[in-house]
């Protein structure tokens, strides 16, 4: 298996050697990545581009969806909870676009951008918010439900045009149980990402990435294997420790109802 994978390791190798389009997607990509990064550490410490940017207020949380859905949309577009935003405006439209012009792959590759950036701007949000002193508990559940809408979308499409049964069925493993994590996450203790739902969400990153590569004809079945059984693996960690924290909250609940009617009676006495 490790002869099979250094083998398509130097396929990938040469192929970024020979073909430009892929060079030039892979260095956009990375100039992409670091002035979204640039604006995250260093940026954002200046005055004057703090400035460009806005203030979600709302005074309270709701709690049910529909008004909840509302509070999202309503978010200014530059806030980070309206940063977050972003990655849900733009993924059915940029999953419709990537169907169509998959096998083209200059349009894919100018495609590609867009979704690098949208990816990068998990890290501007939360940035955005923690130099405003704009963090909130919507920003907490919108961030990862963000991040689902982009990645899941656009993990289903590359690994659907893969032509890789195995690819497929990992994609709908991955799918169905972060869904299911997400729709347990704003009922436990803390509903933000830890380093688990992050790493897998970089892991994802990487994997829809290479299995991309096949509009260039470019088929890393092993490396791409390896990568969803290692994304895979994660998800269900992260949806383990979402349960895990969903019922040791909710029998918290209750406990700690008891210790404060005991203190109330007390000093009532």
């Amino acid at each position: 298996m490790f002869d099979k994978l250094e083998k398509e390791f130097q396929l990938l190798v040469y192929h970024l050697y020979e073909n430009q389009v892929l060079q030039m997607e892979f260095l956009s990509s990375l100039i992409v990545v670091v002035a979204v990064l640039y604006v995250v550490y260093f940026g954002l410490k200046k005055k004057k581009i703090r400035e460009c940017f806005a203030v979600h207020e709302y005074e309270i949380e709701p709690v049910h969806f529909n008004e909840r859905m509302k509070l999202y949309l309503s978010a200014p577009l530059l806030s980070g909870n309206g940063i977050a935003m972003w990655r849900v405006y733009f993924s059915i439209p940029l999953a419709m676009l990537t169907v169509l012009f998959y096998k083209e792959t200059v349009v894919s590759s100018i495609l590609l951008q867009f979704y690098v950036f949208l990816f990068v701007t998990d890290a501007l949000d939360g940035a955005v918010a923690r130099s405003l002193n704009n963090v909130t508990n919507l920003g907490k559940v919108l961030d990862p439900f963000a991040d689902k809408f982009l990645d899941l979308i656009i993990l289903a499409i590359v690994c659907l045009f893969s032509n890789n049964s195995f690819f497929v069925l990992s994609a709908v493993f991955i799918c169905m149980v972060d869904i299911a994590g997400q729709s347990v996450r704003a009922k436990t203790s803390n509903p933000a990402a830890n380093w688990v739902g992050k790493t897998k969400t970089v892991f994802k990153v990487i994997t829809i990435y290479v299995v991309s590569l096949n509009r260039f004809d470019l088929y890393l079945d092993y490396i791409g294997g390896t990568l969803l059984i290692i994304s895979a693996a994660f998800t269900f960690a992260s949806f383990y420790l979402k349960i895990k924290d969903r019922l040791k909250f909710k029998s918290w609940e209750p406990s700690q109802m008891k210790k404060s009617h005991a203190c109330v009676a007390f000093c009532f006495l």
